[in-house]
């Protein structure tokens, strides 16, 4: 379906998507498979990349009527704040590994390595008590059960991509 909306610069567009859900559909189209595949650069992992790029929409979504009124070219802030989502995600993992690495050489006897883990359980379980249905379901889906995003969506019956667009 031809809107003439295809047409328009990614200015005139932000100022209509404040409003107009095609214009917004417009500029998801236009940036999402490049952001994707840029976050996939960096990430080496599509399950993620999808999800950076997808936090960039929703991002973009907050930051609209900002991104209107201040006139600033749209594609270098798309593609910052992927980056800055994607380079968390490395700093999220880094740590983790070192957290992994470090519990493993303090403790190669599987005993204390159960131990050590057990003795945070109370502190796990209240986490993860205050966390709201669905998202305790997510976390347990991809920690726990080692799910990718792909997988979670459809256990959960709903999209992996955010925001909802409607097809032109």
């Amino acid at each position: 379906m031809e809107t003439g909306l295809e047409e328009r610069s990614d200015q005139e567009l932000l100022e209509l998507a404040r409003t107009d859900a095609q214009a917004f559909a417009v500029l998801y189209f236009r940036y999402y498979r490049h952001l994707r595949a840029y976050a996939t650069a960096l990430l080496k992992d599509a399950d993620l990349a999808n999800d950076i790029a997808e936090e960039t929409f929703v991002r973009l979504t907050n930051r609209l009527g900002w991104l209107a009124v201040a006139r600033r070219p749209l594609a270098p802030w798309l593609f910052r704040v992927a980056h800055n989502l994607a380079v968390d995600e490395l700093r999220r993992r880094s740590h983790s590994q070192t957290l992994v690495e470090e519990t493993t050489a303090a403790s190669t006897d599987p005993d204390e390595t159960t131990e050590d883990i057990q003795s945070h359980v109370q502190e796990i379980r209240n986490a993860m008590s205050a966390l709201p249905p669905f998202e305790y379901t997510c976390v347990t889906l991809r920690f726990m059960e080692h799910r990718t995003t792909a997988e979670m969506a459809c256990q959960l019956g709903c999209t992996p991509r955010l925001p909802q667009i409607p097809v032109l």
